[in-house]
């Protein structure tokens, strides 16, 4: 995560992040698990061999909110990415900052997930109604944000495609170039074509 921008370009530096680990029945067990080796990577914490390691978020989601490892000036460890973003608004880019605002944290989770076994399919709603939801049964709906998904295979991995229509990711593309910037230039110059 990028410590400041300047003029809408990446300056300063990376903020280290402990991030919360899902454990799924789903997911892969032990060392089998890519997640779980992210996960004690960044934490040094010991791999459970007989504990299933689903997803690791990244981001502000009240289920699994990322932390900051280690102190970030002013910032203790242990401050939220949340905080951190509350208080460095400007962290989130141009684009972001007009379109969501910081103080509610980041419009999206950052997902890796480790799957043995097929997931059940998930329905999500649209940014409306999710802020419907929200508003009225916070204790049920965490967060107001829809949950639009994308999927990038870091191992062998097979999916449903289709998950969003080309028109759709085309636009996302070109109106978010953080998007852009994550997939790189090659991919998003063939995913917008």
């Amino acid at each position: 995560f990028v410590a400041n921008r300047q003029a809408g370009r990446q300056a300063g530096r990376m903020l280290k992040l402990n991030c919360a680990v899902q454990n799924y029945a789903w997911g892969k067990v032990g060392k089998e698990s890519e997640v779980a080796k992210l996960f004690a990577s960044g934490s040094n914490e010991e791999i459970d061999e007989g504990k299933p390691y689903a997803e690791l978020w990244m981001g502000t989601h009240a289920s699994g909110p990322s932390t900051i490892a280690e102190p970030a000036g002013k910032y203790p460890p242990k401050t939220t990415l949340k905080e951190w973003i509350g208080a460095n608004e400007s962290a989130l880019g141009d684009v972001l900052l007009k379109r969501f605002g910081g103080k509610s944290g980041l419009p999206f989770l950052f997902k890796v997930l480790s799957v043995q076994t097929a997931l059940s399919i998930q329905a999500h709603p649209h940014k409306a109604l999710a802020e419907s939801l929200h508003a009225e049964r916070p204790h049920v709906y965490k967060d107001d944000n829809h949950k639009p998904e994308m999927t990038l295979a870091l191992t062998d991995f097979e999916a449903l495609s289709c998950f969003v229509s080309h028109a759709e990711l085309h636009t996302a593309i070109i109106k978010v170039p953080e998007l852009a910037e994550c997939i790189g230039e090659e991919s998003g110059t063939i995913a917008a074509a």
